[in-house]
């Protein structure tokens, strides 16, 4: 195979991986103990072995063992029992162990044999002719070696990589760039993960340590730094932060093998995530300042997602919470406790879990009597009075449609947080009324922002002067008379000080003081904008939404015994309630036990892709279902080329099901899986979790983890990839199997029963059955929609497009287009009139069509169009003349542009809003609108226009987010780099 077939995969190898070879490269660099060289292909092979040589690739992050022997100890299946029984015991991560299960009851410690059944990658090796060849030649050591210690991949033409063992190559991905900091004590070297907030503790420095030492170790400092300038020659570029070197390989790419020799320390700092715990001492995120940089303050932010779903009450705040004593005792915070929890331990402090240092060093002590006058302040504070001032609304209000529109501004809940923040923070605090009047206007900033949005740390420090706030350094210091100022690291330590302050204040006081007196939500139809409700009007408005659920008969509540009688490790649901125009939609979310969750949600999954299988071989289950804009580009190309040769009138008819999802009767839905599954009951399923890794178009590398069901025998890793690649599903990619499992259709059909009779919700102490419906957020939910409307279809409306024309359904919403206007008004009279066995009652709001309705309907709230206009549905406008495919913009209106585009805190905000809006473009231009097939040339110049002046003037709103010029940034910046 030609090597410039795998240029692309190779290139993500190169940049994962300080050494990429081939396995005949490998063994020539190898040189045995008898001090001879390995040869690995010798002239009497066959070309057949030949080339498979040349397609394993080895990728290695450290040499080969010194004078390796070249005698083989053991048979393949030895050495590999081996390597699989050491990573067991080590319980090193490596995919060639994915294929071991190890079952070793009888206790058999004999290392050279299976303990367990052998499958994958495993199983490859171990009845491979080639690998066996390999041992021979290469000898155990080397062998080991390569399976223990190394990533190889075997090359599956034309294009793709399978990895057989080592570290999983979607391990090694950067992980991208993390919102937040680590609050953490200088002493324990432990971090703490928070809500939404995260923060990096500073670097030790010269600041923090007596003068004789300081000046002992900027000695020594300055010693190690002389010798290594005479140790090494290093260039420029390889002095360079880690990360920084790491980063800049990964944007270029395509890097040659003498620009991949990085050492083995920089890879894995770099790869492996941050987790909650004890830190390293070296590495990315480590204290030690020589080699590593204080990570940007750009890096570090608080998200809008830990201001949403409060509304708990003042007792949840965080300055009103106790400290845990011991067992059972429990007292109020004090000034000194809050000093800890802000600079050193976080609210980990709080549960009493976290050792307390013995002393707080002499700076963090002088700030005591500050933070003690803050929480005095605090106790003094009428929040409440605060709150009816600024945020008034909601009372005598007792409706639904009323108390929907009883949200407060986010200018009214900033105005509140601006006087609580003035009564308690003390002014020596903010250090000026400048310091003060600037943090002020970040967090009226950050209430405006967008749900999925975060303010960074660099945005608040921007403009704070340090210099200002006299109780960040040591007060002896600066009372001396000759201190007129301090060195760089003593500024650096204080700006870290200050930083961490005003994220705490940010993140714990304002956000806090928001989630305490508000209950912060999104609204359906308003992108992510967020709305403001008290916790007073919130808890009427939920009321009300619950009682009118209930009424739907839904639900039946259960009894004490009943609830008694549930299991303890049964998964039950939780709901919460999302704002529409003059309704409350209803959100479940799963809850339970780690393992019993994540062994429901597996089988819910199963469930689907055993469902996928059936109905591609059957496409008819699903009747006229649609799944996206390719799907309804396929069926109107069917009907268009035929209708603008021979024109004829168009009938439109839109219909929209009324709650699908909570009206599908269980009966039926069992009826329906019942037939889907029954011919196959006896037949076994194959479900291959795999995943992948890839460079995008804007050359990132991407992974993603997919699950390929198959009713056939399963094929090994390298047949499957080669079979994707023929289907045209995969190109340039690598491949790691993950695990491979095999479900009968009979126990999925036994789960699918079970799951319908374990819809349990709670509410405020009250629980109750599911007995109609499924959950809208489960991942089967779409599809046993699909399934029992398809199969009403089936039995209702079969004949409907036998005289041209189509019928289409997205989930809920058909639409049907025919030539002849009574299969219009039958099928318009069917709907409207509901199928109660299937659940179907009809919206008659969301109903319209082109023509002239009877007078003898069911409803008169049906829209009438007229007979040439633009028909609207699922977000797109078809001509009812000519079929051509617009998209429809009309969600837009009364909404601002700001809130349909995310950008966060990036360091290059320019760089990062082209690359946002290059991808929604390239989202937005699908096919539908811009085939000239379907759509006349006219119609395909519309689309462009409006799609590039959609992203115009998103480029124009989007600066105003982080208070920029937009025609600074984008004549500057923006317009510069494209």
């Amino acid at each position: 195979m030609s090597e410039n077939n795998l240029t692309r995969v190779l290139g993500i190898l190169r940049c994962l991986y300080p050494h990429v070879q081939t396995l005949e490269e490998f063994s020539e660099c190898v040189v045995f103990a008898e001090g001879r060289r390995p040869v690995l292909v010798e002239d009497s092979d066959t070309s057949r072995f030949k080339c498979l040589i040349r397609g394993v690739l080895v990728c290695t992050e450290r040499a080969v063992p010194q004078s390796p022997s070249c005698v083989q100890f053991g048979t393949l299946p030895e050495v590999l029992a081996f390597v699989l029984n050491h990573m067991k015991r080590k319980k090193k991560r490596n995919v060639l162990k994915f294929g071991y299960h190890y079952c070793d009851i009888q206790g058999d410690a004999d290392p050279f044999k299976f303990h367990g059944a052998v499958s994958q990658s495993a199983a490859f090796i171990c009845d491979s002719h080639l690998w066996r060849k390999i041992n021979q030649r290469l000898g155990t050591d080397v062998t080991k070696f390569l399976l223990q210690d190394c990533s190889v991949f075997t090359a599956v033409p034309p294009t793709c990589v399978v990895q057989v063992c080592g570290t999983p190559v979607y391990d090694l991905l950067p992980v991208r760039t993390w919102s937040g900091f680590f609050l953490t004590a200088s002493t324990l070297h432990t971090c703490n993960t928070t809500r939404g907030l995260m923060a990096i503790a500073p670097p030790r420095n010269c600041a923090t340590a007596p003068p004789r030492k300081r000046r002992e170790r900027d000695h020594k400092d300055t010693a190690n730094t002389a010798k290594r300038k005479r140790g090494d020659g290093e260039e420029e570029s390889d002095r360079r932060p880690a990360k920084k070197r790491y980063v800049e390989v990964i944007k270029h790419g395509g890097l040659g093998p003498e620009d991949v020799k990085m050492t083995n320390v920089v890879e894995r700092e770099v790869a492996e995530p941050a987790s909650p715990g004890p830190a390293p001492r070296e590495g990315y995120f480590s204290w030690k300042p020589s080699n590593q940089p204080c990570p940007r303050p750009s890096h570090c932010s608080v998200r809008v997602l830990s201001m949403l779903y409060g509304g708990q009450g003042m007792k949840s705040f965080l300055l009103n919470r106790k400290l845990c004593r011991g067992v059972g005792r429990a007292q109020r915070l004090q000034g000194v406790d809050l000093v800890r929890m802000v600079f050193l331990q976080g609210e980990a402090y709080l549960s009493g879990t976290e050792a307390k240092p013995r002393r707080l060093p002499r700076r963090f002590f002088s700030m005591i009597p500050l933070f003690s006058q803050l929480l005095r302040q605090h106790r003094k504070c009428s929040y409440t009075y605060f709150l009816r001032q600024k945020c008034s609304g909601g009372e005598g209000k007792e409706d639904m449609v009323s108390l929907l529109g009883s949200h407060c501004s986010f200018y009214r809940v900033y105005l509140f947080v601006r006087e609580c923040l003035r009564q308690v923070v003390p002014h020596e605090l903010w250090g000026s009324q400048g310091n003060m009047l600037h943090f002020l206007s970040c967090v009226k900033h950050f209430l405006r922002l967008g749900r999925f949005e975060r303010l960074s740390l660099a945005h608040i420090m921007w403009r704070m002067r340090v210099s200002d706030c006299h109780w960040l350094g040591h007060k002896k210091r600066e009372s001396c008379p000759g201190n007129r100022g301090h060195c760089p690291s003593e500024q650096r330590y204080r700006e870290w000080i200050l930083g961490q302050f005003l994220l705490w204040l940010l993140h714990s006081v304002v956000l806090g003081l928001v989630r305490s007196m508000f209950y912060v939500t999104e609204s359906a139809g308003h992108k992510h904008t967020l709305r403001f409700y008290r916790g007073d009007v919130w808890a009427k408005l939920q009321e009300l939404a619950f009682r009118e659920h209930l009424c739907k008969g839904q639900w039946e509540e259960l009894m004490p015994p009943q609830v008694a009688s549930l299991p303890k490790t049964m998964v039950t649901s939780r709901i919460r309630f999302i704002p529409k125009a003059s309704s409350m939609r209803a959100i479940t979310r799963l809850s339970g036990s780690g393992a019993a969750l994540q062994q429901f949600q597996s089988s819910v999954r199963d469930l689907q892709n055993v469902l996928g299988v059936c109905v591609r071989r059957q496409p008819v289950l699903l009747g006229s279902t649609v799944w996206g804009r390719q799907d309804i580009h396929r069926v109107l190309s069917s009907i268009t080329p035929q209708h603008k040769h021979t024109p004829q009138p168009l009938y439109f008819v839109k219909v929209d099901i009324s709650g699908a999802y909570d009206s599908l009767p269980h009966a039926k839905l069992l009826e329906v899986v019942q037939e889907v599954l029954g011919p196959v009951q006896d037949d076994c399923f194959s479900l291959r979790h795999y995943a992948k890794v890839w460079r995008d178009s804007t050359h990132n590398l991407r992974k993603h983890f997919c699950t390929k069901a198959e009713a056939c025998e399963p094929l090994n890793m390298k047949g499957f990839a080669l079979q994707q690649q023929v289907r045209g599903q995969i190109h340039d990619a690598i491949l790691v199997e993950k695990y491979t499992l095999e479900v009968r259709a009979a126990d999925v059909m036994q789960f699918f029963k079970h799951m319908l009779n374990s819809y349990v919700i709670q509410y405020d102490q009250r629980w109750f059955r599911q007995v109609c419906g499924v959950p809208q957020g489960s991942a089967v939910s779409t599809m046993l929609c699909n399934l029992c409307y398809g199969h009403m279809e089936n039995s209702l409306l079969k004949d409907i497009t036998d005289s041209g024309g189509c019928l289409m359904r997205l989930v809920d919403d058909f639409l049907l287009i025919t030539p002849k206007l009574s299969k219009a008004v039958h099928f318009l009279k069917t709907l409207l009139a509901g199928v109660p066995d299937y659940g179907c009652e009809i919206n008659p709001q969301k109903v319209a069509v082109n023509f002239p309705v009877c007078e003898d309907l069911p409803f008169t709230e049906v829209t009438e169009l007229p007979p040439h206009c633009l028909f609207p549905w699922c977000g797109l406008m078809i001509d009812t003349c000519t079929l051509d495919v617009y998209n429809d913009y009309s969600g837009y209106a009364g909404l601002s542009l700001r809130y349909s585009l995310t950008l966060g805190s990036a360091h290059s905000a320019a760089m990062f809003m082209r690359q946002k809006l290059l991808m929604v473009l390239r989202l937005k231009c699908d096919i539908i609108f811009l085939d000239l097939r379907v759509n006349s040339v006219e119609a395909v110049y519309k689309n462009i226009y409006k799609l590039l002046l959609l992203q115009a003037l998103r480029a124009f709103t989007a600066p105003d987010k982080n208070n920029v010029s937009p025609v600074w940034l984008l004549s500057r910046q923006l317009i510069f780099h494209m």
